[in-house]
Order: structure tokens, then sequence, then C-alpha cells
């Protein structure tokens, strides 16, 4: 398992549960005192330029790393980047190629940065500094398993309550000395 003690890992249970806002949340705040990369990885599948818009990326190799440089588009990346990251990257990869996308991104993109990352299935072969998962119930997409992921989560918020959730783990939230501090007292409602 690759250990990444700079990667904030921000992961959810369907479409729409509120992890491009958490993300963009904490690259707002976190930008203030860091250069912050974000990203977005998301697997293989036929649909999904209809939710993440067409990067036109070239995946022969099993996977691409895409550079967003568009402020102005719909995409999740392109929020990112309005929200204060310094530079944000989508990596669409196969299953079986993740481990090596991260790798390449990491050794040919990142310099020691806060990452703030948005995928769930990056947290079967990393350990970020921190990891958050969102939950909407009901789901308004096919309900995915995520048992494996809600015990590895430090933080499972509910999208009911996200907004004053959020601003909770957001505001209590730093990077100090290579490692994410959460300053705030850990509330039960916040975990499942």
């Amino acid at each position: 398992m690759l250990k990444i003690p700079n990667m904030v890992l921000i992961g959810g249970n369907s479409r729409n549960s509120g992890k491009t806002s958490m993300v963009c949340s904490i690259i707002a705040q976190l930008s203030a005192k860091h250069d912050v990369i974000g990203l977005k990885v998301t697997r293989i599948r036929p649909d999904e330029g209809e939710f993440h818009g067409n990067h036109n990326e070239n995946i022969s190799s099993g996977f691409s790393v895409y550079s967003e440089e568009n402020f102005q588009s719909h995409k999740d990346t392109s929020q990112m980047l309005r929200a204060g990251a310094k530079q944000v990257f989508y990596i669409r990869t196969a299953d079986s190629f993740a481990e090596q996308a991260i790798i390449q991104f990491l050794s040919s993109y990142t310099n020691n940065q806060v990452i703030v990352c948005e995928s769930r299935s990056l947290r079967n072969i990393i350990e970020p500094g921190l990891f958050l998962m969102m939950i909407r119930n009901p789901s308004i997409s096919k309900p995915k398993d995520i048992a494996s992921y809600i015990g590895k989560a430090d933080f499972v918020l509910d999208f009911k309550n996200q907004n004053a959730e959020v601003q909770h783990i957001v505001n209590s939230l730093s990077f100090i000395n290579g490692q994410f501090i959460y300053v705030g007292q850990k509330q039960e409602s916040l975990n499942f």
C-alpha cells in the first residue's frame, strides 16, 4: 500500500453526494497557506464522459493523466481550479493500472505539495493522510458497496447534514510539518 501523507482523499457512495463540494472547500482552506494540487481519479467506464466531462485523453496505456487548464467549464476539475488549486489533474484508469497511474502522477507532477483528491477506489491502494467519505441516503444512483471504505474513513459525512459538518471539518483542518492536523473535537454525529 502506498503511503501518501500529504493527500486528503474524498470518496462517496454515489454521484452528487457532496464529494466535489468537500474537495473545493478543502482546497480553498488549505491554498491560503500551501500550494495545493487538485486531483480527480475515475475508473474507465463507458458512461463517464456524461458525468465528468470530456477530457479528450488517450488511454491506450491503461490510464491517462490530463492537466486541467480551463477555469470556466462545468467539470469538477475546473471547479478545483476556481477553488484555488495551483494545478489540477484528472486521471482516468483501468483498475489494474491504478497503482501505476498514481506512481507516475506522483513522480511526474508533484513535489510534496498538498494533494486534495476525489476518488473512493484509490483507498484500496493508498493510505492517505486523511480519508473522508460522503454519504447520500437514499443514493441517487445505483447503490455501491462501501462497507470496506467506511471502516477506513477518518470521517463519514451525511449529505443531509453536510453543510454544517463540512464547514466544521474544513475549519478545523491544517497541514503542518507534512501531516494533516484536525484541531477540532471529533463529533459523534460525523461518524456512522
